[in-house]
């Protein structure tokens, strides 16, 4: 049973968000909505400190679960990261801790909540009575110049059956510049996905924080997201959704995109 309950609070990791359209494919509806603050232009020569956060929802269609995500991929304009100049914590001492309190606090990039439900992969109805309710939180580390590690934590507020915190082991992220363009690709392992054999994982909803954080080095100020530039006016930014149907299965991705306005 602990291994099962995980699966529900997998699932939902790192679904970054887009506008309040929404993105209709045969296996999940997505929509999403991705707001920064404060959304000033910046430059490269003078960066601008940025904070946003990340809201989304999925369901399945067909009167189905939401299938079982394998990658989520944002992409935000005029965006940069800088991880090198800030603490770091690696999934290898959170899983040796088994849990995130030994990570430096200047390590937290981001923070949040996931709710999702787990259900068997012969019955994937929404209807059916054989499900798991998981809504854990979820805190985001910096791991390093363009790595970041995701995990789950149980609080009394924040269950998620009776798994307890470090039941599920963190999983990593990437983010790099591609242009003009800051991607963020998470990937979702298979062991996440689907742990146990017949059992499948169903994200429902995210809000996730990403902080305004910036510190002094060498003089200068250095910060982990920062505006570097707008288009129009506007900050254009997508989320591609990939999921399978079951293991193995053939993937479907479907992308929501957005933007807001930035000075």
């Amino acid at each position: 049973m602990r291994r099962i309950v995980v699966v529900a609070t997998a699932i939902a990791v790192l679904i970054a968000a887009a506008s309040a359209l929404a993105a209709t494919g045969g296996l999940n509806t997505y929509t999403a909505s991705l707001k920064f603050s404060p959304n000033k232009k910046g430059s490269g020569k003078a960066p601008s400190s940025l904070a946003w956060t990340q809201k989304y929802t999925a369901t399945g269609t067909g009167g189905n679960r939401t299938a079982p995500l394998t990658d989520i991929k944002t992409v935000i304009y005029g965006m940069t990261s800088d991880g090198k100049d800030f603490p770091t914590c690696s999934a290898s001492k959170i899983i040796n801790a088994g849990n995130d309190t030994v990570c430096p606090k200047g390590a937290l990039v981001a923070s949040g909540a996931i709710t999702a439900i787990l259900g068997p992969l012969t019955d994937t109805s929404a209807s059916s009575p054989n499900t798991i309710p998981c809504d854990p939180k979820l805190d985001v580390w910096n791991a390093g110049q363009g790595k970041l590690v995701f995990f789950f934590v149980e609080t009394p507020s924040h269950t998620c059956g009776p798994i307890q915190t470090g039941g599920v082991p963190p999983f990593p992220g990437t983010v790099k510049t591609v242009g003009k363009n800051l991607v963020q690709d998470t990937p979702i392992p298979s062991y996440v996905s689907f742990p146990i054999t017949g059992i499948e994982g169903s994200l429902t909803s995210e809000t996730l924080n990403w902080k305004n954080l910036s510190a002094k080095k060498n003089g200068k100020t250095v910060r982990y997201g920062a505006s570097v530039a707008c288009k129009g006016g506007k900050r254009p930014y997508s989320e591609t959704f990939t999921a399978e149907s079951a293991p193995g299965a053939a993937p479907q991705s479907d992308t929501v995109s957005g933007t807001q306005k930035c000075s």
